[in-house]
């Protein structure tokens, strides 16, 4: 039994309030289904106003620096 006989069987049960409100639930997923936003492609040249925007400062950490501070977070999480 495919899934529309089932649904079709089911709805045969239901007060005739009930129908409606599947009968809208279903208007709406269709509805739904075809105005679902196309994807477009971002024009070239529109990150290229953001670049920098989340330039740091100061000069970026050291590698040194970074696994130092890493380890000590781990050292204090993990006694």
């Amino acid at each position: 039994m495919t899934a529309a006989e089932r649904l079709y069987q089911l709805i045969q049960s239901f007060p005739e309030s009930k129908i409606n409100e599947v009968l809208q639930f279903a208007e709406f997923l269709q509805q739904k289904q075809y105005t679902f936003p196309q994807l477009k492609a971002i024009p070239p040249g529109t990150l290229t106003g953001l670049r920098g925007i989340a330039k740091r400062l100061e000069p970026a950490p050291k590698d040194d620096n970074l696994q130092a501070e890493y380890t000590e977070y781990l050292t204090q999480k993990y006694q």
